[in-house]
């Protein structure tokens, strides 16, 4: 026979018995995303491509004596076509304008070296006939896929007049639309 304590740990036991541990589970969902814009991105030879178009290159005309009798030619450092832009697909052409610099009049771009001024062009051709006119825009196509090439030649007009001694400088701005 079953005493009144046993009996209470048997009914103990069988309460025990009776709850089971439930096992739950719970679903839920997690997205993902990336928005890829209708957008173009710069390289300037580096192999970095950037949308900031911080420091696109260096138009280096060299070292002259106080004269020179011929124009002074120079292409952005790094070899032709240095600056390239591509484009993803849905942006079908852009455009490109590059502004008078830091010490241009408005019609002439300037290298100054603080106190002398020499003038100086911009072309899209290593011959000289189509000119980046300060603000103007230029029109580029955008090839399926390909990095479409912005050439830049510079060109210092022949100086018979003696210059003084110094590094002369100008900064660009580049504007590149689509």
């Amino acid at each position: 026979m079953i005493g009144p304590a046993q009996r209470c740990v048997l009914y103990a036991a069988c309460a025990l018995l009776s709850v089971q541990a439930q096992a739950g589970m719970l679903n839920g969902q997690i997205q993902a995303r990336l928005v890829i814009m209708a957008s173009c991105q710069v390289s300037s030879g580096t192999g970095v491509e950037d949308n900031s178009l911080s420091n696109l290159g260096l138009l280096n005309f060299g070292s002259r004596g106080p004269t020179w009798n011929t124009p002074v030619e120079a292409l952005l450092e790094g070899g032709e076509s240095n600056l390239k832009v591509i484009c993803n697909p849905a942006v079908r052409g852009f455009s490109v304008s590059i502004d008078g610099g830091n010490h241009g009049n408005g019609t002439t771009r300037q290298l100054s070296n603080g106190q002398q001024m020499i003038p100086y062009r911009l072309f899209l051709d290593a011959a000289g006939n189509n000119s980046y006119s300060i603000g103007k825009q230029h029109d580029f196509v955008v090839a399926s896929g390909g990095h479409v090439p912005i050439p830049v030649y510079g060109m210092v007009m022949a100086s018979p007049k003696s210059l003084p001694a110094g590094v002369y400088r100008d900064t660009l701005r580049v504007t590149l639309d689509w």
